[in-house]
């Protein structure tokens, strides 16, 4: 129990932090469910699809639906993967927008004792509708960082963890600059040998500006088959 106290600790620390910084950060939830299939004996494909709320949970924010692959090299402890999104907003000028996501990620893990460390990197790419907007980047490029630990416990369902991802822009022309850092702590909950559940809470740090702050409550449902 301690060591579960040190990660709660690990995550609130920065999140209060950060959120004193805006008196007012937007609250929002994400609800997402996804199919995951093994297609080879290292190879699983997988689908998502998932819902924002904002503007305390009343608002919608936007849905995307994604479909991935990923394949395991040396024992499952390192991944490479590209998925497509297709993301649905309500953009900052108050119209619906589709948008267009590709990404190749690159993750590895490693086991110490009940933790596991893992790190995960991102290239992503984000076409954007020019005819709901005047973007001055399109496509949009970011690379994204993020390190996580959760906490086996013995005889129990449940895996706490704690993560912390960081986003930075490739392709701006006035400087490729740290643009968002998100932490995330919650549980994951395993219901059966295919069935898993994830409860988190999760903040949203803009260091640009122009979005809100979001502190957002989330769960997520996955099969695996």
């Amino acid at each position: 129990m301690r060591k579960i106290k040190y990660l709660i600790a690990f995550l609130l620390l920065p999140m209060l932090s950060f959120a004193q910084e805006r008196a007012n950060p937007g609250l929002g939830a994400s609800l997402s469910v996804e199919l995951q299939k093994g297609l080879l004996r290292n190879m699983d494909i997988a689908v998502e699809e998932e819902v924002r709320l904002v503007n305390n949970i009343v608002g919608f924010d936007r849905s995307v639906t994604s479909l991935g692959l990923d394949y395991s090299l040396f024992e499952n402890r390192v991944k490479i993967g590209a998925c497509y999104a297709f993301i649905y907003r309500y953009n900052n000028d108050h119209l619906f927008e589709p948008r267009h996501r590709y990404y190749l990620n690159l993750s590895c893990k490693q086991p110490v004792n009940q933790f596991t460390l893992s790190w995960r990197g991102r290239m992503q790419g984000t076409y954007r509708d020019e005819n709901r907007n005047d973007y001055k980047i399109n496509p949009k490029y970011v690379m994204k960082s993020k390190f996580e630990a959760d906490y086996a416990v013995w005889g129990k369902p449940w895996k706490p963890y704690v993560a912390c991802e960081l986003s930075t822009e490739l392709n701006d022309p006035a400087g490729n600059d740290l643009t968002r850092i998100r932490y995330q702590g919650g549980t994951g909950w395993r219901l059966n040998r295919t069935a898993y559940l994830d409860f988190f809470l999760r903040y949203d740090n803009y260091l640009d500006g122009e979005e809100l702050n979001v502190v957002a409550i989330g769960a997520g449902y996955r099969v695996k088959w």
